[in-house]
C-alpha cells in the first residue's frame, strides 16, 4: 500500500495569516492601496501558505525533514529503517558521495515515516519503501534529526 502525504495549514500558519490579512485591513485605513495589497499577501497566504503534512486516513499533523548524509551512514541507517539495528547515530563525516533521507514526523505521536534516497546521475532516487516506525524506533530517529540540524 502506497503512503501518500497531504500538505495542510497548521496551527502556526493559520495564526501568520490571519494576522498578516488583520494587518492589511487595519492599515487600509491608514493607506488604502498599501492596505489592500497586505491584505491580498494575507489572504494568498491563508490559501497557499501550508507547512505541516497529513498522512491520508490519518489525523497527526507532520513535520518534514530532509538529511543529506554521507554514504558511510547507508548500511547503518538502512539496518535502522529493517528492524536488524537498535541504535542509531546520523552525526558524522559528510564527505564523499551523499544519500538523503526524508522524514515525516510527530514528536507527540511519537510517529516517523523515513524514506532512503541515492543520489545517482544528479537526482535522488528513492533506494526503498517508505517505512513506519512507531514509539521508541520513532523517538530514537526524531532525537537523531534534531541533533543533526
Amino acid at each position: 500500500m502506497e503512503i501518500i502525504f497531504n500538505r495542510v495549514h497548521s496551527k502556526k500558519d493559520l495564526a501568520i495569516s490571519s494576522t498578516i490579512l488583520a494587518a492589511g485591513i487595519g492599515l487600509y485605513f491608514a493607506n488604502a492601496a498599501l492596505g489592500i495589497l497586505v491584505a491580498l499577501c494575507g489572504m494568498f497566504m491563508l490559501l497557499f501558505y501550508k507547512t505541516a503534512y497529513k498522512r491520508e486516513g490519518d489525523d497527526a499533523l507532520l513535520e518534514k525533514k530532509a538529511l543529506e548524509l554521507s554514504v558511510s551512514h547507508r548500511e547503518s541507517l538502512m539496518n535502522y529503517l529493517n528492524g536488524t539495528c537498535t541504535t542509531l547515530n546520523l552525526i558524522g563525516s559528510s564527505e564523499g558521495a551523499i544519500i538523503r533521507l526524508e522524514v515525516f514526523f510527530n514528536a507527540n505521536y511519537s510517529v516517523a515515516y523515513a524514506q532512503l534516497y541515492d543520489f545517482i546521475n544528479y537526482s535522488y532516487v528513492p533506494a526503498g519503501e517508505i517505512v513506519e516506525l512507531h514509539g521508541g524506533k520513532a523517538d530514537i530517529l526524531i532525537d537523531n534529526l534534531k541533533k543533526a540540524i
